[in-house]
């Protein structure tokens, strides 16, 4: 349950500019969902979310949001500061969003 309510908090979310993120499930399938968009490569090489969510960010600096939901979902990645919590459900998360087929439906 709690991995479906953050998976529609980011697609609710990212139909408006002003949203902001508010923890690290919504942080953990946000980064999986740009990375599967942006076709960047996922870093291996992490030991937190927030050292995740940087290097995402770093692999983005060149990317082009396709839409204005993918802008507004790295807007809101920008936003948020994650603490170090990477726990089995975070990891989930980051993997669903990572093979998400229709993410905004």
């Amino acid at each position: 349950m709690v991995l479906m309510l953050a998976r529609q908090a980011i697609n609710i979310k990212c139909k408006n500019k002003t949203n902001l993120i508010l923890g690290n499930y919504e942080c953990g399938y946000g980064l999986g969902l740009i990375v599967n968009l942006s076709g960047i490569i996922f870093p291996a090489d992490y030991t937190n979310i927030e050292e995740l969510r940087i290097k995402v960010l770093d692999l983005l600096s060149d990317y082009h949001p396709k839409d204005e939901r993918e802008e507004n979902l790295i807007h809101m990645l920008k936003a948020y500061k994650a603490d170090d919590n990477l726990d089995s459900q975070v990891g989930e998360l980051i993997n669903i969003g990572l093979g998400e087929k229709n993410p905004w439906k």
